[in-house]
């Protein structure tokens, strides 16, 4: 499955330059309590995901909006229609009236386009000054899953019963039955619409034979079968489901993301969706997840599309795992050979301790602050390289996460680990020689050559250690975290050496952790 994942992801990053259309950018302001939220979408099939009340289900209705859509009526897909308010003709409670903005950059097949939706006595739109220019047409899909047992939708189709004449029968395509039993259990002989008006009920027969009406669908078979009918036939559309998850079990959620991303491919489709699922986001890469969070006062904000570490705190799965965060792929090397030698020694299985990293070091206090507030700071140990000892920012972490005792640790020396990598290794040569799978002549041999090459160079040092390490690990025929962790592993078990610090502070957070 992850490889199947992995090979829609890189086919859809091909495909999404030559898309004919593309909501590349939605900008919200005075839109239930957001008052400054600007969101991109990179990647064709996006998750929108938060906590209740976070804003998810408010971009996606702002995004039915951004487009003139075919055969639509003219009060469907506007802002009065799915954002209106409260105020009746009566003396009594009402909504208060503020101005609102919502601004829309696309690709479309005539080149970049951008609109605005301003609402100040009422809602109008505007294109930034462009003369003559009007709302790109495109067709556009907006569904809540959630909805499927709304009162007004089960009525309509109760009323399917009492018609005095026989309603319309129409077969579901192949393309449209065939959606569905990729992601449901078991298989279709037969799909049958029937529709009265705006009525409609949908018939299925099974192959082994069984034979019902969605009166007697599971809510979630229910769900994918009315989706399979609506969407897996559109071509360049704008897709939007609303808690895309709702009545699904996690298998079903997955099989069900992937199907969605290889009818976007197929179809030229664009896919926004909102979950609270980790089956859903784990479903997109990185790059097609978008987070957002309501701040302690009220106002919307988007969060980084983080590792899986820190998406799984907020998921709530981190359980029983003691989790790691660092800067960069170094740090984690560093850390993996600390651990190595350090976890063996205490009797603690690795797979209790995770290390993540990738999110940069300024947005620590952020996490700190997310843990918190989601319970799952205790089980984070937030490690920053040693050029932040006298940044101030250990203080920041530990004010964001609400508490002195936040474990804040250093990697060795004060400047990058890249830099105090370069000095170990130049001091010992004999030392790695054995572990990076060499001679010390010829890796002493081979670091006197980078030092001479990299002598001139007008780059920082930060950004020459950096580069001599490549070259270094290149010539290894290994990684440069590769070579990070055999170095950690033979200074952590050099009780004279720089990196002892970092290894009693973990070990002492580790058994503290342990025994709570």
């Amino acid at each position: 499955m992850n490889k199947r994942f992995e090979n829609l992801w890189e086919r859809l990053d091909g495909k999404r330059p030559h898309m004919p259309h593309f909501l590349d950018e939605i900008y919200l302001s005075g839109l239930r309590g957001i008052k400054d939220l600007r969101v991109k979408f990179s990647y064709p099939v996006s998750v929108i995901a938060g906590g209740n009340a976070s804003g998810k289900s408010t971009v996606l209705f702002a995004a039915a909006c951004a487009y003139k859509v075919p055969g639509a009526g003219v009060k469907d897909f506007v802002p009065s229609t799915l954002f209106p308010d409260y105020r009746p003709r009566h003396r009594g409670r009402t909504d208060a009236r503020q101005p609102i903005v919502i601004e829309f950059e696309y690709s479309t097949p005539v080149g970049r386009r951008a609109m605005r939706w301003r609402r100040a006595k009422g809602w109008s739109r505007s294109f930034f000054g462009r003369k003559g220019a009007a709302q790109p047409e495109r067709p556009v899909y907006l569904r809540t899953l959630t909805n499927l047992s709304a009162p007004s939708e089960a009525r309509g189709v109760l009323r399917m019963s009492h018609l005095k004449a026989p309603p319309d029968e129409t077969a579901l395509t192949a393309s449209q039955i065939n959606f569905a039993q990729q992601i449901l259990p078991f298989r279709y002989s037969e799909v049958t619409r029937l529709s009265s008006r705006n009525k409609s009920l949908l018939f299925a027969e099974q192959e082994a034979g069984a034979s019902y009406s969605e009166m007697h669908m599971a809510a979630g078979e229910r769900a994918i079968l009315r989706l399979s009918q609506d969407i897996s036939q559109l071509k360049d559309a704008l897709i939007l489901i609303d808690e895309v998850e709702a009545g699904l079990h996690p298998w079903v959620q997955q099989i069900l993301m992937l199907q969605l991303q290889q009818l976007a491919l197929r179809n030229n489709l664009q896919i926004v969706v909102t979950s609270h699922s980790p089956v859903a986001l784990d479903a997109v890469p990185p790059r097609g997840r978008i987070f957002l969070e309501r701040t302690d006062n009220g106002e919307v904000k988007l969060l980084p599309s983080y590792r899986d570490l820190v998406q799984d705190a907020l998921y709530g799965r981190c359980y029983n795992t003691l989790n790691l965060l660092c800067e960069d792929d170094v740090a984690e090397g560093l850390l993996d050979g600390v651990l190595d030698c350090l976890v063996p020694d205490e009797g603690i299985k690795r797979g209790a301790i995770r290390v993540g990293r990738d999110t940069g070091a300024a947005e620590f206090p952020m996490h700190a602050a997310a843990f918190r507030k989601f319970g799952s700071l205790d089980d984070f140990v937030f490690v920053l390289d040693g050029d932040q000892r006298a940044t101030g920012l250990e203080r920041k972490i530990r004010d964001a996460g609400g508490s002195a005792n936040v474990p804040v640790l250093f990697l060795p020396g004060n400047d990058i680990p890249e830099v105090w990598l370069w000095k170990r290794l130049q001091q010992a040569p004999d030392r790695w020689a054995n572990d990076l799978g060499t001679d010390p002549a010829s890796l002493a041999d081979e670091i006197r050559r980078l030092d001479a090459v990299y002598d001139s160079a007008s780059d920082t040092p930060a950004n020459i250690a950096k580069s001599k390490l490549y070259d270094l690990a290149q010539a290894q025929g290994r990684t440069i975290p590769q070579v990070c962790r055999r170095v950690a592993y033979l200074e952590a078990a050099d009780k004279t050496s720089e990196i002892q610090p970092l290894l009693d502070a973990l070990k002492d957070v580790l058994l503290r952790w342990r025994a709570d």
